[in-house]
C-alpha cells in the first residue's frame, strides 16, 4: 500500500466532511427508518505533519501516536457514546418517536477500532489518514438520557459507561465493525481521516449485527462492501471539535449516517416490542 494508491479514499472522506457541524447528530437510516443520534468520541490523534506511512501494525501505530485515545482499552483507537434523539419515516417524513417520549431514551457505546495503518499527506495543510481494524456497537433502551459531561472518565470497563450500560435497561442492538470498508484491502473495517490542524474529518465502515431486541429490525445484509461482501449496515460521520466536546474532554463530536434495509411491514411492529420492554422495566421500578 502506498500513498497514490488511496489519495482517492482522503479526497473522498474530506470533501464528506467539508462541513463540520456543532450539533454532533448522527443519522441512521435504514429502509424507511431514520434514527438520528447525538455522539461524543474519544480518538487517537497526533501522528506528526511529516508526509509518508507513519504505521503498518496496530503495535506499530500504539508507538507512533503522541495522543492515543483518552481512556482507551488496550489499542483501541476510537470510542464513544451516543444518544437518539428520534425516529422518523423517509417516505413521508412522520415522526415515530422522540427522544424522552414517555420516559424512554435510547443510547449506547461504540468503539474498539484499532489503528492498523496511518498515513499523512500534504505540505500546507497535513491531513491523516488512518485504516482500522475491529470495532463494535450497542445500543440500549433506557429510562434516562446519556450524560456526556462525564467525559471519557465515565467509561466502565470495556463495555460501559456511566448513565448508559449501569442503569437497568435492555440491549436493543448490538453489532460489529466488518472487514471491507476499503476496496481492495478486506482486512480494514473503519477509514477515518481528519486535518491536522482542526481534528475535523469524516469516517466511514459496514456494521454486521448480533444481537439485541431489534436484531430482527436490521439484521437484513444487504449491504454491499467494495470487495463484494454483504453487511446490514453502513456507516458514515463527519467529526470536528466544538467546544463542548473539548469542554468534557471528548476528542471531537460527530454527524453522520448508517444505511441499511429494514423489512416491511413487521418493521414498527418490532420497534414497538423493543419499547414495551421498556415500559415494562419503568413499571418495575415504579413498583420497588
Amino acid at each position: 500500500m502506498n500513498i497514490k494508491k488511496i489519495s482517492g479514499i482522503i479526497a473522498g472522506v474530506a470533501m464528506a466532511a467539508a462541513v463540520s457541524a456543532p450539533a454532533s447528530a448522527v443519522t441512521l437510516v435504514a429502509g424507511d427508518l431514520k434514527i438520528t443520534i447525538n455522539a461524543f468520541d474519544a480518538g487517537t490523534v497526533g501522528y506528526g505533519d511529516t508526509q509518508g506511512t507513519k504505521c503498518t501494525t496496530i503495535a506499530a501505530c500504539d508507538a507512533a501516536a503522541s495522543q492515543p485515545a483518552p481512556n482507551a482499552v488496550g489499542s483501541e483507537d476510537t470510542w464513544g457514546i451516543f444518544s437518539v434523539q428520534s425516529i422518523s419515516r423517509v417516505s413521508d417524513g412522520s415522526l415515530i418517536w422522540a427522544i424522552g417520549q414517555n420516559g424512554e431514551y435510547m443510547t449506547g457505546m461504540f468503539g474498539g477500532i484499532k489503528d492498523t495503518y496511518v498515513e499523512v499527506n500534504g505540505q500546507i495543510s497535513p491531513t491523516t489518514l488512518a485504516l482500522g481494524t475491529g470495532g463494535w456497537l450497542n445500543m440500549y433502551l433506557t429510562g434516562s438520557n446519556y450524560n456526556a459531561s462525564y467525559g471519557p472518565n465515565g467509561r466502565l470497563g470495556e463495555f460501559g459507561y456511566k448513565g448508559i450500560t449501569d442503569v437497568g435497561g435492555s440491549l436493543a442492538l448490538s453489532a460489529v465493525f466488518g472487514p471491507g470498508a476499503l476496496g481492495g484491502e478486506p482486512q480494514y473495517s473503519y477509514i477515518s481521516s481528519f486535518a491536522n490542524n482542526s481534528i475535523s474529518g469524516g469516517g466511514q465502515g459496514f456494521l454486521d449485527v448480533t444481537g439485541g431486541s431489534m436484531k430482527g429490525l436490521f439484521d437484513t445484509n444487504a449491504q454491499v462492501d467494495p470487495n463484494g461482501n454483504m453487511h446490514d449496515l453502513f456507516l458514515k460521520v463527519t467529526y470536528g471539535q466544538t467546544g463542548r466536546s473539548a469542554e468534557y474532554g471528548w476528542t471531537v463530536d460527530a454527524t453522520g449516517d448508517v444505511q441499511g434495509n429494514v423489512p416491511e411491514p413487521g418493521s414498527l411492529a418490532l420497534l414497538g416490542l423493543g419499547f414495551a420492554g421498556l415500559a415494562g422495566l419503568r413499571r418495575r421500578k415504579a413498583a420497588k
